[in-house]
């Protein structure tokens, strides 16, 4: 178990340590220095642990927030469900009072399935939303350097209602 905390620990260094290469190695003199990438942002995403990264990494906050929140209600049931039979080892004899017991119950099963697929689909649509924001936030935002003059523009687009 703690080899696997260790690991993803180590994941998630790595990925975040991608995400400041990735923003900071172009610099500003550049022509895309301060646009985001949506393959990283969704990235980000889809890793494994229980937070949408991706969102955070493209500004949506709030929509991170909401993500995580439902990556963490369903992974935390998972966890327990699967740390209540023995991490997939069933051979004990005090639960429930059944010698032996080898398998899950059906109710487990399905009640683990489902958990599943559902922190799968939140992981997925969180995937395709923070690389959509990224995608949204590139379109109003451009920066360009001009070679001649030695000057950069920053331009952004906002809508007026």
């Amino acid at each position: 178990m703690k080899r696997i905390i260790c690991l993803l620990a180590l994941g998630l260094v790595f990925a975040i340590s991608e995400v400041f290469a990735q923003h900071n190695m172009m610099g500003s003199m550049s022509d895309n220095g301060n646009k985001k990438d949506p393959a990283l942002a969704a990235l980000l995403s889809i890793q494994p642990f229980p937070v949408a990264a991706g969102n955070f990494y493209s500004g949506n906050w709030e929509r991170g927030i909401l993500y995580t929140t439902a990556e963490v209600a369903l992974f935390i049931p998972a966890m327990i469900l699967l740390g209540r039979n023995g991490w997939g080892m069933h051979n004990y004899n005090y639960y429930n009072g059944t010698d032996n017991r080898l398998s899950w119950t059906v109710e487990e099963r399905n009640q683990f399935y489902y958990l599943l697929t559902g922190y799968i689909v939140v992981k997925i649509v969180s995937a395709f939303d923070a690389g959509y924001s990224v995608e949204e936030y590139n379109k109003h935002f451009s920066m360009s350097y001009n070679a001649q003059t030695n000057s950069e523009m920053l331009s952004f687009k906002i809508p007026l209602n």
